[in-house]
């Protein structure tokens, strides 16, 4: 859980779960459900922790990382919308990058709780601040079902009258034990290597981790499937309504690099990401809406 954060308890929800404070008055959604552990931050919706009971951590989430609400946190699940990467330049400067999403306070629409698990769902809708970001009428919905495995959907809702274009990802750390005992299989074989100044590439659909990688994958055909030999398990990772997966670790020089990252940070996580990175993105016309899903379980090996 989050056993590092002085948190305490400000209103009960249900049996397994409640909002949480640290001493700022940053606020998390805290969940102690009998099958696993798991929790959001309201700043960014965003998850920062799922474990089932007895069982290695799904996600990451650097025990270094900095809870305001100024900053990304860096680990969980980063929500990047409406642009993914930096923004066009039709935006004016200083706009930050990934978008505003994740930087911005969202509100608890729901909170079910079952003997499975937990189903939360997240709003962010536009406002004045937003819309001098990006000129475009909104409602943002995280629907995250919670089980004995994780599933995140990003509903995007067009409730202006002009059509609008987003890109975006859902940017998940993934726990690992070690790089030298991980392979990720299942994607696609035609690739961009944004460490190659986006060299357009094609290789294995197996990769190694043995060095940085940032690099955006076509579509896969399939699940993408990150193996851990020391966690004897398997990450299936299943994603919907991207055009891409972003395959991303910033290895000993970037984490190093990195203010919120422990310098050997890079040793236990590795991105596997939902993303829409193709250009324009994904056009949502008036009244309409267009789903963003990942979906992790793990598997025993």
């Amino acid at each position: 859980m989050l056993d590092h954060i002085l948190l305490t308890k400000i209103k009960t929800l249900s049996s397994a779960v409640s909002i949480q404070s640290d001493p700022t008055g940053y606020e998390f959604l805290v969940i102690d459900h009998n099958n696993f552990d798991a929790a959001f931050a309201l700043h960014g919706g965003h998850l920062v922790h799922f474990q089932s009971k007895g069982q290695q951590p799904i996600i990451w989430t650097s025990k270094t990382a900095i809870y305001n609400e100024q900053k990304a946190i860096r680990g969980g699940v980063p929500v990047c919308w409406p642009w993914f990467g930096a923004a066009d330049k039709s935006l004016g400067e200083n706009v930050p990058a990934h978008g505003f999403a994740r930087i911005s306070k969202w509100e608890l629409a729901s909170a079910d709780e079952s003997e499975q698990g937990v189903e939360i769902q997240l709003r962010l809708t536009d406002s004045e601040k937003t819309r001098t970001l990006w000129p475009f009428k909104f409602e943002l919905l995280l629907k995250a079902t919670l089980t004995d495995q994780v599933k995140i959907e990003l509903i995007s809702k067009n409730t202006g009258d002009t059509a609008f274009s987003y890109s975006g990802a859902l940017h998940t750390y993934l726990n690992i034990s070690a790089p030298e005992y991980c392979t990720v299989s299942g994607l696609n074989n035609q690739y961009s290597d944004s460490l190659d100044k986006g060299q357009a590439k094609s290789g294995d659909t197996t990769l190694q981790i043995n060095g940085p990688i940032d690099s955006i994958f076509q579509k896969a055909p399939a699940a993408v499937v990150l193996t851990d030999k020391q966690f004897a398990r398997q990450l299936v990772v299943e994603n919907s309504g991207n055009d891409s997966e972003v395959v991303w670790t910033p290895w000993i020089d970037g984490a190093k690099a990195f203010a919120d990252m422990p310098d050997d940070g890079y040793q236990t996580m590795l991105c596997i990401e939902s993303t829409i990175t193709n250009k324009p993105g994904v056009t949502v016309q008036p009244g309409n809406s267009h789903s963003l899903t990942t979906l992790i379980k793990a598997v025993a090996q």
